[in-house]
């Protein structure tokens, strides 16, 4: 530099024996060479400039570009998975809805459920119509048993009258022929009654049906038989009780240790012989009118027997006995019947039955198998859950990665522009330089032939400077490239 050198600038220029150049050619060169280096310098640096302008743009871009990609990527990737698992456990539950609707809705399945219903309905109403039958039969042997306690209610009022109409002396040997009579008429209904219940119990079993459909009539008959025993017995013990009553006699007996006079047990026989007197009167008038009935009977007995109805009324009530024979008949056919379409519907729906539960394990087992599919579809989609707040988690780091090389950028965008001002803060140096050849140019041309050889080394020291500074550019060039390769 050629500021400080003034005073020996001028003495070069009084010391100089007064040859020239022309200044035309000086000023040519100077701004030729001013100019280019100007020019060489200004070029450099705005080229050094946009390049790393242009280069950061570029790397910002890029990892701008880079950042957005990979986020667009993870949630098209996500929702792409997501779509699909949704589509897939969709379609899962569509295949087992079509399954289950397919299993129930099954067409041959409503046909033989709606068969099989209409079966059992014909059955329930077949076992009404038998139910109905036997509750007749039950209302008339209901009715023949309250027939038949009327018969021995009036046969046991027959024979208190025979009994009270029999006197005191003549009254044992009576009573034993009646009582013959009255027991052997009574077995004879007995018997007759037993043979009528059997057969009422017989045609009417209820064994073919295992007591689970029909209620047994047979239970009916055991009670009404149960019940007439149970009256024979009444009347037979009223019938000793009469005889005992009847052979007392009230003879007086010994007086007892209590002390009891002989008077008080004549007054018992004497109350006791009144009672049984007026007993026996009101027996003989019921034994009147028994006997006026009889022959009553007799009358109109021997009256139908000279007209021959008896054999009529007998034929008619056989042919009754056998048309009701028949009709237990059919009846019993009819309950063996519907005992064996109950026994195969029973066996039908056993099947049906097991066909159904065999269905339902299937369906149950179907079911757990989709459950534990939905499981492991739940515990995917968890899965896929955490994986994407893991994939969040990531593109949060890298998008602070990404944040804090954009500041790093900018920091380095920054010491950039530090070292332009710099660059420019010596190019303002250059411009001092050019200002002071300017006045060394003026100067010159005051004294352009002294001052030319001086001016050439000046010239010579400047270009080495400004070589000097070429090669601190060069290096601070070459620096900065070393860095950024560092950087990245």
């Amino acid at each position: 530099m050629v500021v400080g050198h003034d005073g020996q600038i001028k003495t070069l220029l009084e010391g100089a024996n007064g040859k020239s150049t022309p200044g035309s050619l000086l000023d040519e060169i100077l701004d030729t060479k001013l100019v280019g280096v100007r020019a060489e310098i200004l070029d450099g640096f705005e080229k050094r400039l946009t390049g790393l302008e242009n280069q950061c743009n570029e790397k910002i871009g890029e990892v701008q570009r880079q950042c957005q990609k990979e986020h667009i990527d993870g949630q098209e990737q996500m929702q792409q998975s997501l779509d699909g698992r949704e589509s897939g456990l969709r379609e899962e539950l569509g295949t087992l809805q079509a399954q289950i609707q397919g299993l129930t809705l099954t067409e041959s399945c409503c046909e033989q459920v709606n068969s099989l219903s209409k079966h059992v309905l014909q059955l329930e109403e077949s076992v009404k119509d038998l139910t109905e039958s036997q509750r007749h039969l039950q209302t008339a042997l209901t009715d023949q048993s309250i027939h038949v306690e009327t018969l021995i209610e009036t046969r046991l009022v027959e024979i208190e009258g025979h009994l009270n109409a029999t006197e005191g002396g003549a009254f044992p040997g009576g009573l034993d022929g009646f009582k013959n009579t009255i027991e052997g008429r009574l077995k004879t209904l007995e018997d007759r009654v037993f043979v009528v219940v059997e057969e009422l119990s017989n045609a009417t079993s209820p064994a073919l049906l295992e007591g689970q459909v029909v209620p047994a009539l047979e239970t009916e008959t055991a009670s009404v038989r149960r019940r007439l025993e149970g009256e024979l017995d009444g009347i037979q013990k009223q019938l000793t009780d009469l005889e005992l009553l009847c052979t007392s006699s009230c003879s007086p007996a010994t007086p007892p240790a209590g002390g009891v006079s002989v008077t008080q047990v004549e007054e018992e026989c004497d109350g006791m012989e009144k009672k049984m007197t007026d007993r026996l009167d009101s027996h003989s008038n019921q034994l009147d009118l028994l006997n006026n009935t009889l022959q009553n009977l007799l009358f109109r007995i021997a009256q139908e027997d000279t007209e021959g109805s008896i054999q009529g009324e007998i034929t008619l009530l056989k042919i009754n006995i056998n048309s009701v024979n028949r009709t237990l008949k059919g009846l019993k056919d009819s309950i063996s019947f519907i005992a064996s379409e109950v026994d195969h519907a029973n066996t039908t729906w056993e099947q049906r039955e097991h066909q159904l539960v065999n269905q339902v394990q299937g369906i149950t087992r179907l079911v757990g198998h989709q459950a534990s599919l939905l499981g492991a579809g739940e515990r995917r989609l968890a899965q896929l859950k955490d994986e994407l707040v893991a994939l969040k988690r990531r593109l949060a780091g890298e998008l602070q990665g990404c944040r804090s090389t954009a500041v790093e950028v900018q920091r380095e965008v920054k010491d950039v522009n530090s070292r332009v001002s710099q660059v420019e803060g010596q190019c303002s140096t250059l411009g001092e330089l050019a200002e002071q050849l300017e006045r060394i140019r003026a100067e010159l041309e005051k004294h352009s032939d002294l001052y030319l050889a001086q001016a050439n080394g000046t010239l010579v020291i400047h270009s080495e400077q400004l070589a000097e500074l070429k090669g601190e550019v060069k290096d601070c060039v070459a620096k900065e490239a070393a860095n950024k390769k560092g950087d990245q």
